[in-house]
């Protein structure tokens, strides 16, 4: 799938797992069609790219090159240990920002809550686009976190 983003903004490509199967499987990596492998066991990548722990990929401060790329997602079933690589290619679609633009949510954006016990990792991202780029940050407020 494509996904749209404005020049310097973050893009996430999402891994689409059939509903029926999507219990057993999960994303180990993603695939670049230069070869490139990003790991999600945090591998040996830059930090530019980043799989998350739902096994989206997410690209920081997209750039012209980035358009040049198509990314595929190679998944594990967690009972048979069979990998596959994913049928479709992803591609980013850059944008180039044209005068100011307020930050802005796609319309499939989900703000919602996080619970989770105190030392498990999360992962918590803006998924916000605008120019100039919008950035966020984190205040603790009766031991939870408020993104404004």
């Amino acid at each position: 799938m494509d996904e749209s983003v404005l020049k310097g903004n973050t893009a996430i490509l999402k891994c689409h797992i059939p509903s029926f199967v999507s219990d057993y499987v999960f994303v180990i990596s993603w695939l670049q069609d230069d070869g490139h492998e990003i790991l999600a066991d945090g591998g040996p990548y830059d930090s530019k790219y980043l799989v998350l722990p739902s096994g989206e990929l997410h690209i920081r401060d997209v750039g012209p090159e980035d358009g040049y790329k198509s990314y595929q997602c190679r998944t594990k079933h967690r009972l048979t240990g069979e990998t596959r690589l994913s049928a479709t290619k992803g591609r980013l679609v850059i944008t180039e920002p044209v005068g100011s633009r307020r930050p802005a949510l796609s319309s499939e954006s989900d703000i919602s809550s996080l619970k989770r016990a105190q030392g498990v990792n999360v992962a918590l991202l803006c998924p916000a686009q605008g120019f100039p780029k919008p950035g966020y940050k984190a205040s603790r407020i009766q031991s939870s976190v408020l993104f404004v």
